[in-house]
């Protein structure tokens, strides 16, 4: 289960993330205050054909690269509540009370991968 980030100018080029890695790249940008409200609640959805345009990509790419990116240790990922940990994903499914959020994180690679994305691309769609 995951999404498909596809660049507007280019069918073609899609990234895939999985739903695991991708809530907390949603909250990330949220507390960026870099989309209003509706549209990052279309960032969570699938099929919600949410779009972003260039200068909001490139937005997000610059506060993954100068506010995030240079807090995390490569091994790192960024957990639900925007905390980062450095402790390896136990890959457990966490479906006790109040433990869920435990299942959500965002590695550093997808980060990375993810800004590079927002950097080039010409604004891009998600399903």
């Amino acid at each position: 289960m995951g999404f498909d980030i596809t660049d507007l100018a280019d069918s073609k080029r899609i990234v895939f993330v999985n739903f695991w890695n991708w809530r907390p790249t949603v909250e990330l940008i949220r507390a960026a205050g870099l989309l209003d409200a509706p549209r990052l609640e279309g960032l969570q959805q699938q099929c919600s054909a949410t779009h972003i345009s260039t200068n909001e990509a490139r937005a997000i790419a610059r506060h993954l690269r100068e506010a995030v990116l240079p807090t995390l240790a490569p091994e790192s990922r960024v957990l639900l509540d925007g905390t980062s940990t450095a402790e390896s994903d136990d890959f457990a499914f966490h479906n006790d009370p109040g433990e869920s959020d435990r299942n959500y994180s965002a590695t550093r690679s997808w980060l990375e991968t993810f800004a590079t994305f927002c950097e080039s691309c010409s604004g891009f769609e998600l399903h």
